[in-house]
């Protein structure tokens, strides 16, 4: 019984995926503002539901959290980007310090904090430019995710 409803939830998921991947694909430049919307719609309507159970805190904060986004989500993901961007940089660096101080130096050990050196400033300083490729590229992996996992739920 366990194996069919793992079964029908790598199924659903599968599905799920192919669809959030077709929808970045066509839809990418609106994909992002769809998400913080629903975002956003999430929290203002856990919040009501907090204050309806009288969970007094939780509820005011899950309100604030979903107006804000609502209001000012593009400047929360600028801000987020921003902070990620920089802290994978540092990360790439970090990395190729230490890559570099090894004696014995192979090239992808320097090759790789290089790059994510060069997508954490991407991501920090560039985000907005290169935010439709992101979700173009985050399209096609979550549907050919999506038909990997679909297969093998099929052949369960």
């Amino acid at each position: 019984m366990a194996k069919k409803k793992n079964s029908n939830s790598s199924l659903i998921t599968s599905i799920l995926y192919i669809v959030i991947g077709i929808l970045l694909l066509v839809f990418p430049g609106e994909a992002l503002n769809i998400a913080m919307t629903i975002a956003g719609i999430v929290f203002v309507v856990s919040g009501i539901l907090e204050l309806i159970k009288k969970n007094i805190g939780g509820g005011i904060v899950s309100l604030i959290i979903g107006v804000a986004i609502l209001v000012v989500g593009w400047v929360l993901t600028d801000i987020v980007m921003l902070v990620l961007g920089i802290l994978i940089a540092i990360k790439g660096i970090i990395a190729l310090v230490q890559a570099l101080t090894q004696k014995k130096k192979k090239v992808l050990a320097i090759l790789f904090p290089i790059l994510t050196i060069v997508v954490g400033l991407l991501l920090a300083f560039a985000w907005g430019s290169i935010a439709h490729i992101i979700m173009i590229v985050g399209g096609i992996l979550l549907i050919v995710s999506g038909v990997l996992g679909l297969i093998g739920a099929i052949k369960k």
